[in-house]
């Protein structure tokens, strides 16, 4: 993990311990990406949800692909998780993995034993047998859904491999440390198997599977050690744009407005004129609206019976938008 990155999940961690104190009408949500648990609060991407939708009854295999900061696991996990889940058509199922640094297969492998609603140790053995099922043949995905009876007739999986990057520096093809030999080419052969199982189960016509990707269009040359994987980005990849100014506005306003807050239209305008030469600065805007909110909120529980109140003096106390280095 970079170091960025590292400093970006600390801050996400101790904003994280702030809920309870704030309370369930925090509307900003800081640096971390926003989850499912967070749709409530999630504007600004109407257009793209819809087309990303579009992408997704079209397609088996999408790659999100966008630079640092754009919302990408945002926009899947908040934005893509909710709209699918008022489909009519579908009954969707929800699998969210990271590759990891330890194991791919077994991040998958843990996944899919959790569409049985099992715990404890009958959910680790349902793991354990679901790996052993997947790592067997490049037909493992199949395979290890016909063994997990949840899908019914109408329903769909879809499987959101998140930060799909990170299984490129599992492989070795990133790293800046000294691995031996034989745990270099471990961690390449399962991450090439890794990528054969996403890849065969997207062309199997009768399995009830749709996979997405999030990539870092950086990253995105990476995929060429890969047989296949650049082929499959290059037919189905969303490249996530940055939001426009009255999207940007969308995302300040209307959370704020959905907490009963109000917010000074002086504070809007300065916050959007802060991020207009970045329009990827989603992370730094979140926690900058986030702080401002803390602040308006402790004032407010001193006598004044309204929501919070959002000023400009809170935005220029709190520092502004702060530029840091944010995951997407």
């Amino acid at each position: 993990m970079r170091i960025g990155e590292k400093l970006v999940s600390a801050l996400g961690e101790a904003m994280g311990r702030l809920e309870t104190t704030f309370g369930c009408d925090r509307p900003f949500i800081g640096l971390r990406p926003f989850g499912y648990s967070d749709r409530r609060y999630f504007f600004g991407r109407e257009g793209e949800l819809d087309a990303l939708e579009l992408q997704i009854e079209q397609n088996r295999f999408v790659a999100v692909v966008g630079s640092s900061g754009c919302g990408k696991s945002s926009l899947v996990s908040a934005g893509l998780r909710a709209k699918l889940q008022n489909a009519v058509d579908h009954r969707w199922k929800w699998v969210e993995i990271r590759p990891g640094a330890v194991s791919p297969i077994r991040e998958l492998a843990v996944g899919l034993a959790a569409l049985t609603g099992e715990t404890g140790d009958l959910a680790e053995a349902c793991a354990d047998r679901v790996e052993r099922i997947l790592t067997k043949s490049s037909f493992g995905l199949g395979e290890a859904l016909a063994s997990i009876p949840v899908l019914g007739d109408r329903s769909r999986l879809l499987l959101f491999v998140d930060q799909f990057e990170e299984l490129f520096r599992f492989a070795d093809l990133w790293s800046e440390m000294n691995r031996d030999l034989v745990t270099a080419t471990e961690h390449r052969e399962e991450a090439t198997k890794f990528v054969r199982l996403l890849l065969t189960a997207a062309k199997m016509p009768l399995l009830p599977i749709h996979i997405i990707v999030s990539l870092r269009s950086e990253s995105i040359g990476y995929c060429a050690g890969f047989h296949g994987l650049p082929e499959a980005v290059s037919r189905s990849q969303f490249l996530v744009p940055g939001m426009t100014r009255h999207q940007r506005e969308d995302v300040i306003r209307k959370p704020i407005q959905l907490a009963g807050g109000r917010i000074d239209p002086g504070l809007v305008q300065r916050a959007l004129n802060d991020t207009n030469d970045d329009p990827n600065q989603l992370p730094q805007l979140q926690h900058a609206m986030m702080k401002c909110w803390e602040r308006a909120y402790l004032r407010g529980t001193r006598g004044v019976d309204q929501g919070p109140h959002l000023t400009i003096d809170d935005y220029t106390r709190i520092g502004g938008v702060v530029r840091l280095h944010c995951p997407a």
